[in-house]
């Protein structure tokens, strides 16, 4: 059910990005004035299409939807027209918690457009946390894969959505913990949805 939510989400922002940048139709209707004195009307159409071609290598995102749990940032560095390189850092936001995340990402885009358009992103991650209030400590590796899609409605903000699945292998300094995580181990769907992305475009001199 919830892989089935997400996939939902997915075509959704995908067919509203693909709204965003359609084909316009325009109609035009001419007078024109015969050889014997008559006027006729002709009617022409053009379909005219626009891209974004704005040269971007840098871009720093944020995930809003973890800002509950987590302060986030991923900066991602374009390599070249198909391969993407990212890392980034969390820090918890409950009060109470104590700790940090780190995760790196490569991205892979099959047409050729990179920083924008369909994606394939392997990703690893790594959680420390801590209780403020005792010495307890966990930590939390992950391993997963993700297809996403970005667009830029403006040229320095963009929007992103991803679908995939993690798989997550979790750690305490406590064994009675550690057999309570031992049933929670395992795959689970993921969801990342960039609402606010700040990129610098690279613009020829």
């Amino acid at each position: 059910m919830k892989i089935s939510s997400y996939l939902s989400i997915f075509i959704i922002c995908f067919l509203v990005s693909n709204k965003l940048f359609s084909q316009t139709k325009t109609e035009e209707s001419k007078t024109v004035l015969n050889p014997d004195g008559s006027s006729s009307v002709v009617k022409s159409t053009s379909v005219t299409s626009s891209e974004d071609i704005t040269p971007r290598n840098n871009l720093i995102s944020i995930n809003p939807l973890k800002f509950f749990l987590f302060y986030n940032a991923t900066y991602y560095r374009k390599l070249n027209n198909t391969i993407v390189v990212g890392a980034g850092f969390q820090i918890p936001t409950l009060k109470d918690v104590g700790g940090f995340g780190i995760n790196a990402e490569l991205r892979l885009h099959p047409l050729g457009k990179a920083l924008s358009g369909v994606y394939l992103a392997p990703n690893v991650s790594y959680n420390s946390l801590s209780s403020k209030q005792n010495s307890f400590t966990t930590s939390a590796t992950s391993i997963g894969a993700l297809l996403g899609w970005q667009w830029f409605p403006g040229e320095q903000f963009a929007m992103g959505l991803g679908i995939g699945m993690d798989y997550y292998m979790l750690s305490s300094n406590d064994n009675d913990v550690n057999s309570f995580y031992s049933s929670f181990q395992g795959s689970s769907p993921a969801l990342r949805l960039s609402l606010i992305h700040i990129s610098e475009p690279t613009r020829p001199y």
